[in-house]
């Protein structure tokens, strides 16, 4: 796996804020991780980073002196744009005057990273005066300790699980909420755990309510709006979808951007996250391959393949669009302190946001409907094991072998060749071209 050596600290009209952790000394390293341990223990950053509680006890105690770029930039994950601009920056309250306004202009003019720390704090706290019209909302350190505070009244038990599924939640969700983000993250958690999914939508409910609506009423009963309070009784059920209705949503589609996205999700049947966070190194059209390179401790993907007809639309048509796509906005992103080199490596650099538009849209013409994205990945699943594939065959093409399991079949019991996969592929594998 790749390792950018960079803290990814908030997004702006859906590019993302970068910190060089290059420059980061070992002191304030070490404080970046204590304080992720402090909100969420050594043992669930040992997990979530792929280091042993050993080796987080050797950092804490400067054993080792030198903490890695790539861990920090883990770690950093868990922790809100305050905290880390509290690390980074120092954090003073003063008395504000022209002068001190004037001196902030100048520093955010010379210093590329304050000038991004700064830009993201004002469209937090200034959206609605500088007329930002994003649909997202950044959970700050304010907002988490008035929420803990607020559930306090509760019992003793209650407030343990709801601060436990709040604080776990809004680290997975990046600390952002956006309305598609929100409703696909339970929709997920619905397949893993019902009930889970039933705290996670009440608790989000609740600070929606309590925290955000009084700060932004449109943007809260917009994010409040998008989605259901999970009933504990009710099982969730996918979408029934078809092959035929796919098609007709994809024809529909004429963003060419969301139309491959489109296209990916259905015909690969891998996670959201996945496909947009492939790089385009990551896909080889000659040989139909994608190289997820993922590995985790509960999920296995490492390749999967493409139709020979879907190489074909992509080499002719997304990938001029995708170029001609960079070649418009590649000089407006260099003046806005993003990381354009990654940015243009990404095979989808579109906003993930209006790509998602395009494709609901499409669905509510031809369907009169909409239906969750993620509801793909089951109908990947449940179309290949209806023509009789093997669930072990489907489960290593969507990644759902963990490597403990994937290994023990491979060494004793169940032997496939990356070949044997594609020709399960080429074979079952749903078609929309």
């Amino acid at each position: 796996m790749r390792h950018s050596k960079l803290i990814y600290i908030n997004y702006v009209d859906g590019y993302l804020l970068i910190m060089d952790t290059t420059k980061l000394d070992d002191d304030k390293k070490l404080k970046i991780l204590e304080k992720a341990i402090e909100k969420f223990g050594k043992a669930y950053i040992a997990q979530k980073c792929g280091v042993s509680r050993q080796t987080i006890y050797r950092y804490l105690k400067r054993e080792i002196q030198s903490i890695p770029d790539e861990f920090i930039q883990c770690v950093s994950n868990f922790l809100s744009i305050e905290e880390l601009g509290d690390i980074v920056y120092g954090l003073r309250t003063v008395e504000v005057d022209e002068n001190i306004a004037l001196s902030v202009i100048v520093k955010m003019k010379r210093d590329p990273n304050f000038r991004a720390f700064f830009l993201s704090l004002m469209k937090q706290f200034l959206g609605e005066y500088i007329q930002d019209a994003s649909t997202s909302y950044v959970i700050t350190k304010n907002d988490v300790d008035r929420f803990l505070n607020y559930i306090k009244s509760k019992s003793n038990t209650t407030y343990k699980t709801f601060k436990n599924y709040f604080v776990k939640t809004i680290a997975e969700l990046n600390y952002t909420l956006t309305p598609e983000a929100v409703k696909d993250y339970i929709t997920k958690e619905m397949t893993i755990s019902k009930g889970r999914a039933s705290h996670i939508s009440k608790i989000l409910k609740l600070f929606i309510k309590e925290i955000i609506i009084p700060k932004n009423s449109s943007l809260g009963r917009e994010l409040y709006n998008s989605f259901k309070t999970i009933k504990v009784e009710k099982e969730y059920s996918p979408e029934s979808l078809t092959l035929e209705d796919l098609k007709r949503v994809f024809t529909t589609i004429e963003h060419i951007g969301a139309k491959a996205f489109f296209l990916l999700l259905a015909e690969t049947g891998l996670r959201i996250n996945e496909i947009l966070k492939l790089n385009i190194d990551q896909i080889d059209l000659e040989k139909r391959i994608i190289y997820v390179n993922k590995i985790s401790a509960s999920k296995r993907a490492y390749i999967t393949f493409l139709h020979e007809n879907t190489a074909k639309w992509l080499k002719e048509t997304y990938l001029p669009y995708r170029e001609e796509f960079i070649n418009k906005y590649e000089k407006k992103l260099r003046n806005i302190n993003i990381n354009v080199e990654a940015w243009k490596n990404r095979l989808f650099p579109i906003n993930e946001y209006n790509m998602r538009k395009e494709i609901k849209e499409a669905m509510k013409k031809v369907l009169s409907r909409e239906f969750r994205l993620y509801d793909l990945r089951s109908f990947f699943a449940s179309y290949m094991i209806k023509q009789g594939v093997s669930p072990m065959i489907v489960n290593l093409l969507q990644g759902r072998a963990p490597p403990q399991q994937f290994q023990i079949l491979q060494n004793h019991y169940f032997v496939v060749s990356d070949i044997e996969l594609q020709q399960y592929y080429d074979k079952y594998a749903p078609r929309l071209l």
